[in-house]
């Protein structure tokens, strides 16, 4: 295994994994950076009235919908680039010509796209502490709070990372992979709106932060550990699904 993850590393750092990898969290945080420096008494206000007990607490519930669409969309891109290696190289053959696992060479593509999606969120995560201590914020650093909504939002969208990556191994036209990623995390928004939706785990990313506005105000999210049990379950089962229909495929 330890020789398939290092040959799918040298085939990744030709690629623009990287980049996509820095733009999800980069654009989100330059994003709140703009909003909390130049419109500040709007958001001053916006925290008064939600009654968020600190501005992390209101940082981490103005993430949650910008992060909860961008997320599945960075999933969805690293998952069609690491599979499109293969397709564009026209490599599958080669690769499947080998001694190897057809069921360790899925898995290997799935560790590369969690580790990337790792790597992506721990950009974020140093981002959201910097950003806090350049604008001053009151109080102590939450980090169970700031540790849950990064690496929770990982284990939200582990469903969508297990459909996508058998997307975009099974379809050579990425155009596809790409289209059903893009509609399943907006239609991921909609559903979470709904109380009788809201339990899909196409909504879950949207809904993962440990915070949450309620009628009293932003507060701690009664749901979010339910999120993470019902993802880890559904995305292992689509895993093995997904590796198990690609073992017995036909060279493609």
């Amino acid at each position: 295994m330890k020789k398939i993850l290092w040959a799918d590393q040298i085939k990744l750092k030709r690629s623009s994994l990287f980049i996509v990898v820095l733009l999800v969290p980069l654009l989100i945080l330059a994003y709140e950076f703009v909003n909390l420096t130049y419109r500040v008494e709007y958001v001053e206000k916006q925290a008064e009235m939600f009654h968020a007990g600190s501005m992390w607490m209101y940082l981490l519930y103005d993430n949650s919908l910008l992060f909860g669409l961008g997320f599945p969309l960075a999933a969805t891109l690293a998952a069609s680039i690491i599979a499109n290696i293969e397709h564009q190289a026209n490599g599958w053959k080669q690769t499947l010509s080998l001694p190897i696992s057809r069921v360790r060479i899925y898995l290997s593509k799935f560790v590369w796209l969690v580790v990337s999606l790792f790597l992506s969120l721990s950009i974020f995560l140093v981002g959201m502490v910097l950003l806090g201590k350049m604008l001053v914020f009151e109080g102590s650093l939450p980090w169970v709070l700031l540790l849950g909504d990064c690496y929770g939002m990982l284990i939200t969208v582990l469903p969508i990372l297990a459909f996508q990556l058998w997307l975009s191994m099974i379809f050579k036209n990425q155009a596809f992979s790409i289209l059903i990623g893009s509609v399943s995390a907006m239609m991921g928004l909609f559903l979470a709106a709904s109380q009788t939706t809201r339990w899909f785990p196409l909504a879950y990313p949207s809904q993962s932060s440990t915070v949450i506005l309620q009628y009293e105000g932003i507060a701690y999210n009664p749901d979010f550990s339910a999120y993470l049990i019902i993802s880890l379950l559904v995305g292992t089962i689509l895993l093995f699904i997904g590796s198990i229909h690609f073992a017995k495929r036909d060279v493609l």
